[in-house]
């Protein structure tokens, strides 16, 4: 394991490299529906001035304005101008990769295509342009971010993982209900609630708890939205729920970017961040050691980009229970800090939530905010990012930066009565 390194060191520290960030969620989603929405713009200002931006859509030009008045960002953006529904990234590039082409040309460096989730069309839109991937071949993307397949590697590590079945979803088969419906009921004799959870489900999709009322409506559900297999557990008692974010290089260099502690709703929806741990230190070593065997077999079958393992401490044990084998959502928060951080002053205290206010412009958002955004140069301020679809719904994400953790309550309560509510449904 190599010494602790930045995040973007991790990715590439060769000034003759052109990083081309790629940030599309669409590829993780094997079926999407209106819930998924395009969130492209979470690198504007994860980016370095010298780093290139690749968007689905179009720039909000106000909000990249204000980017580059704080120092931070790139003034190279790409800009598809793709509807909010369409074409995954990597397949406007393979289709028209011109524009990024022509800068390469210009610039002259080493292109590094970094995108949020690795697959084969990644593994096309990175060589047609002629580019190193940060990211590994698509079995390996999809083998680990599989929850079924990532707890049987954990098993097979000698990793303890919570009990529970897999399940094949056949919904043809009229018989398929009743046997979901038993492994269900086998539980509930011990435990009050079970978790159903999709192998593929991501962003609470196909996430659901049940005492045993409702199993006909989540069947239905869950074969609505296309999942093959599912995972049944008992729902233990959670106290936390810490992400484990490692990252591997292209060299096989396995790196540890730190333990933070996940905000989840009602134990199940991830709705922010904070980069304060709140559990032991016997525990921090346990899920160390643990996401470093995971990290060690990745590397070895050929895993190359960000690991963000996902774990619950409980009162009867600490399991990783998820692994997120692409960039995570506090992944560019990280970004973000470290690029705050070269300008002003080491942020002893982050939190990153998913927000939603009434739509509005970016403009308008600032006005909002007042006092409590980040002007570039203090601390205990505010840090508004992926706003691509800020106009449209209202929905943001909000970085509070601070000097310990009380500041960050203070700016909470700030942001609450400014009518800006966390969105818990994200």
């Amino acid at each position: 394991m190599s010494d602790y390194k930045t995040f973007r060191d991790c990715i590439s520290n060769n000034d003759s490299e052109l990083i081309i960030y790629a940030a599309d969620n669409f590829p993780q989603f094997p079926q999407r529906d209106s819930s998924v929405s395009s969130k492209c713009d979470r690198t504007l200002p994860a980016a370095m001035s010298n780093d290139l931006v690749v968007l689905r859509g179009t720039l909000d030009h106000e909000y990249h304005k204000w980017l580059r008045s704080l120092g931070l960002g790139s003034d190279l953006v790409v800009q598809y101008g793709e509807g909010a529904k369409g074409k995954t990234l990597s397949e406007l590039i393979i289709h028209n990769p011109e524009p990024i082409k022509k800068i390469i040309r210009i610039l002259g460096r080493k292109p590094v295509y970094v995108p949020l989730f690795s697959g084969n069309l990644e593994k096309e839109a990175a060589k047609i342009l002629g580019a190193g991937l940060f990211g590994a071949p698509e079995s390996e993307t999809l083998k680990y971010n599989d929850k079924a397949s990532f707890k049987k590697i954990c098993q097979q590590l000698n990793i303890p993982v919570v009990e529970g079945v897999s399940f094949e979803m056949q919904a043809k088969n009229n018989e398929n209900y009743n046997l979901m419906k038993n492994a269900i009921k086998g539980f509930l004799q011990n435990y009050s609630t079970v978790i159903i959870r999709g192998a593929l489900g991501e962003s609470g999709m196909s996430l659901y708890k049940t005492k045993g009322d409702d199993i006909a409506g989540i069947y239905q559900d869950i074969s609505d939205s296309g999942e093959k297999v599912i995972i049944i557990e008992p729902f233990l008692n959670v106290s936390s729920s810490p992400n484990d974010q490692w990252i591997i290089s292209r060299d096989g260099s396995i790196n540890h970017l730190g333990i933070r502690d996940q905000i989840c709703k009602n134990g199940l929806i991830h709705t922010g961040t904070v980069n304060k741990v709140q559990i032991s230190d016997d525990h921090s070593k346990y899920i160390k050691a643990c996401s470093l065997k995971i990290a060690t077999k990745m590397a070895e079958t050929g895993y190359i980009g960000v690991i963000g393992i996902d774990y619950i401490v409980t009162d009867i044990g600490v399991f990783p229970v998820e692994n997120n084998a692409r960039f995570n959502g506090s992944s560019y928060v990280s970004l973000i800090v470290d690029n705050i951080e070269k300008l002003t002053t080491p942020v002893q205290v982050w939190k990153f939530v998913k927000i939603k206010t009434t739509p509005c412009s970016f403009i308008e958002l600032k006005e909002r905010l007042k006092s409590s955004l980040h002007d570039g140069g203090k601390l205990n301020s505010v840090f508004p990012f992926n706003c691509e679809e800020l106009l449209e719904t209202g929905r943001f994400s909000l970085i509070f930066l601070a000097e310990n953790i009380e500041n960050i309550s203070i700016l909470e309560q700030g942001v609450k009565k400014m009518q800006i509510e966390r969105n818990i449904f994200i």
